[in-house]
């Protein structure tokens, strides 16, 4: 059976529509382009107006001196119209945690966001393990975060040897919620429930379930909690003992943290965070206020003993 043989050149009228097709593409993908950057100013009109208005045309600037100083904490050195998107952030913000009591929202100065990093990673540091015993590891977490995460990850083989664990979370604020989902994880069979993430994008409200094979598998897990034990802290305590029938939790109430936030780096090293979500247990249940109650109250300053001897009794 004889093959076609491909064409030796390609005719002129065809190489002409391929460009002509090209041609409408580009200009209709540039068209739209434009027409979306033009619809966005519309949207953004008032805002525009208003920030040439006042940033580069009232008249009163020690009056805009005094207010970039009481929002920013700085001398902008009259850059009223580079630092305004930060003053009005600052302003809206400061005005949402008054109304809804919600201080969790609000702008980082520059000299802030760079501190919180910086505690964050030396928070993340004080994390340890300890071997109590010949069947007992004892794992101290002190918030969540990416090197939380990383420090897990080092830990993990140590973590595999002992048949019981001690998870002490007591005055561990929270985090990543990311780091979150990773830790729980670890002590999940897959496909489990994590938390039910709400939001008022349906795009981001979603059911958070465990993605991969179980890790770590104990016979009994104690949670050590406090009054300071609070978000992430919390949403890992409820995923494992809303999942695991092995979970002890010993100590105080959680906090009762059932909000998430979002936080998003701006221009001039300023940051916002703002809180963008409700997050429910496994169980279908916010913690907001309430926070999670012990198994057994216990505050004694001898609470690890306490829970080593609880593991020796079972």
């Amino acid at each position: 059976m004889r093959s076609r043989k491909k064409p030796m050149f390609i005719s002129t009228d065809l190489k002409y529509q391929k460009l002509k097709r090209k041609y409408y593409i580009v200009t209709s993908v540039f068209a739209l382009l434009i027409l979306g950057n033009l619809y966005y100013i519309y949207l953004n009109y008032d805002y525009l107006v208003f920030k040439h208005l006042i940033s580069q045309n009232y008249i009163y600037t020690d009056s805009l001196d005094k207010l970039y100083e009481k929002e920013l904490k700085r001398d902008i050195d009259g850059r009223y119209y580079k630092y305004f998107d930060n003053l009005v952030i600052s302003i809206v913000t400061r005005e949402i945690r008054q109304e809804q009591n919600d201080r969790y929202t609000y702008q980082y100065l520059p000299e802030q966001y760079k501190k919180s990093k910086e505690n964050e990673k030396k928070e993340a540091e004080k994390s340890s393990i300890d071997v109590l015993g010949d069947n007992i590891v004892y794992l101290k977490i002190t918030n969540y975060s990416k090197h939380t995460k990383k420090f897990m990850k080092q830990q993990k083989d140590t973590l595999e040897k002992y048949p019981n664990i001690i998870i002490d979370l007591r005055d561990n604020p929270g985090g990543d919620v990311a780091v979150l989902n990773y830790m729980s994880g670890l002590f999940l069979p897959e496909d489990k429930i994590i938390s039910y993430d709400n939001t008022r994008s349906k795009l981001f409200t979603k059911t958070v379930k465990s993605k991969n094979k179980q890790e770590l598998i104990y016979d009994n897990i104690i949670i050590l909690q406090d009054n300071n034990t609070a978000s992430s802290a919390e949403g890992f305590i409820a995923a494992l003992k809303d999942n695991l029938d092995n979970v002890v939790l010993i100590g105080d109430t959680s906090y009762g943290k059932g909000t998430g936030q979002l936080t998003m780096k701006l221009k001039n090293d300023f940051a916002v965070k703002a809180t963008v979500m409700l997050w429910n247990t496994p169980k279908n249940n916010n913690i907001q206020g309430t926070g999670i109650e012990p198994d057994i109250k216990y505050n004694n300053e001898d609470i690890i003993d306490y829970a080593v001897k609880y593991i020796n009794e079972k």
